[in-house]
Formats: C-alpha cells, sequence, structure tokens
C-alpha cells in the first residue's frame, strides 16, 4: 500500500513519493533491486521530470519574468512560448502513461518493480515525441538564459544526491557541498526535521546546522553538473552555467538543463531496451 498512498501527496510529482516509499520498503525488506526494473524506475522518473519541469518553467515561473500573472496571460501574447511548454509535458505525461499506467499517481508501480513491463514497442511509440521535445528543451534553455535576473548568489549548504553513474534523478547517496557525504538511509542521523507554529510544512536542519540548506535542480546541477550527458552539457555552457550555480533567480536555467537530461535519458534507456 505505500506506493500507492505516497503518490497521492502531490499530482505533479508522484513518482518522487512513490519510488522513495518502495525504496524504503525494499531496504526494509532486504530486497535488491537490479537490471532492467531499476532501468524502468529510472525512465518512469524522467518521465515524470519532463512533465513537472515543464509544467514549473512555462506555467509557473517564465510568467513572473515576463510581466505575467499567469500562463494564461502569457499565452496572449506569447502563444508560441506556451504551446511549446504544453508540448513537452505532453510528452512526459505520455511515457508516465506507457511504464506507470497513468501520468497521475502512477497505478502500475509495486514494491520490487511493477505489474506489468512495458513492450519495446510500446516504448518506443511514444520516442517520436520524446525527440521532438528534446528539441523543444534545448531551444527552451536558450529561452531561460535570456530573461533578465538580478546579480546575487546565495550562501546555504547544498544538498543533494550524487549516483555512481549518470545524474542522480532516482537514487544516489547523500552529498553536500561542504564535502559532507551519507547514505540515505542515514537521512535520520543527519537531518533533523521538525515542527513550526506558523507552517503545516517540516522544517529541517543538517548536522546540527542552524542555518537551512537547499535541495532541488541548483542543487543537484552545483554537486553532480560533471555526470550531465554531453547534450546537456553543452546546453549548460551555451546557457553561460559554470560547474556550479548559486544564483536562485538562475534556477529556471538549470531546471531548463535538468529536462534536456531527463530526455536524453529517456531517449538512452528506450533506444537500448530490450523485451
Amino acid at each position: 500500500e505505500p506506493p500507492d498512498i505516497t503518490a497521492r501527496i502531490c499530482g505533479i510529482c508522484p513518482v518522487a513519493y512513490q519510488t522513495s516509499a518502495c525504496w524504503a520498503v525494499e531496504d526494509a525488506c532486504g530486497v535488491e533491486v537490479t537490471g532492467q526494473i531499476r532501468l524502468m524506475r529510472r525512465l518512469l522518473y524522467c518521465g515524470e521530470w519532463i512533465e513537472s519541469h515543464a509544467l514549473h518553467i512555462f506555467l509557473l515561473h517564465a510568467p513572473d519574468f515576463l510581466g505575467y500573472d499567469g500562463a494564461i496571460e502569457m499565452a496572449a501574447d506569447h502563444p508560441a512560448v506556451v504551446e511549446r511548454g504544453l508540448r513537452i509535458k505532453k510528452a512526459g505525461n505520455d511515457l508516465m502513461d506507457v511504464v506507470g499506467g497513468r501520468s497521475i499517481h502512477p497505478v502500475n508501480v509495486r514494491v520490487g518493480g511493477f505489474y506489468r513491463m512495458p513492450t519495446r514497442e510500446e516504448l518506443r511509440a511514444v520516442r517520436g515525441r520524446l525527440e521532438r521535445a528534446l528539441e523543444d528543451a534545448v531551444a527552451t534553455v536558450g529561452l531561460v538564459a535570456g530573461f533578465d535576473v538580478p546579480e546575487m548568489e546565495q550562501p546555504y549548504e547544498y544538498v543533494s544526491l550524487r549516483a555512481e553513474s549518470g545524474y542522480p534523478i532516482e537514487a544516489g547517496s547523500v552529498v553536500t557541498s561542504s564535502g559532507g557525504a551519507f547514505p540515505v538511509r542515514e537521512f535520520g542521523e543527519h537531518i533533523r526535521e521538525f515542527h513550526v507554529e506558523h507552517s503545516n510544512a517540516l522544517h529541517a536542519r543538517l548536522d546540527g546546522s542552524p542555518e537551512p540548506y537547499v535541495v532541488g535542480p541548483l542543487a543537484r546541477y552545483s554537486l553532480n553538473s560533471d555526470r550531465l550527458s554531453p547534450l546537456a552539457r553543452d546546453a549548460a555552457a551555451d546557457a553561460g552555467l559554470g560547474p556550479t550555480c548559486r544564483n536562485p533567480f538562475r534556477s529556471i536555467v538549470v531546471r531548463a538543463v535538468e529536462l534536456v537530461e531527463a530526455l536524453s535519458e529517456a531517449l538512452r534507456i528506450i533506444d537500448g531496451w530490450r523485451d
């Protein structure tokens, strides 16, 4: 039940919670997930990144930079931009449908694997849409890199996963910008979560520090930019990103680079898939 229950935490990023629930139960039971199941789990996560990052970039974040109340208002003056975002999001949704059974709260995920593995033909059927979305994603990096942003840097600690190989999309160990490292199962020994009166959201501190820490695209990129695929690495360089990024106003650029990464990785997995 935990994967299905935790998926309901969010309709935009259900796979994050669902996958975490699977890893936790599998770890508790001594189950090691390998081979094609790991690849398929990563592919499902790519689908979520594609639709979620596209929604964030085009519908939530870009209107702020372009001076609109929301995407509806922005679409009146920039219809091609909004259409591109919806096209990318649709490609991610289609991939989640094939792998997860549906794009909102996937139902094909279970502890230890999947109820049904998609066939190579089913995966190949969405490849064309993903390839078009990849072209759109590369163009998106160029678009958002041109937004006017303030110059600033945030000093906070970055915390992210880092995998043995590849960009950390769905698995890895925890690393920090100050050189810390620990396995995910030791999360509770290093991260203290607590409630505050004014919020229903948990607050957290790392290893007793009184300062907050930062997760998400900026942290992932800054701690893993050397693990990007060649196309994503080139897109980051063209956007003027260095190996790290501490300007929160440029997080939209980093998220667009991760969009390129997720699409590149999805195509790599599909092209190498054998039933």
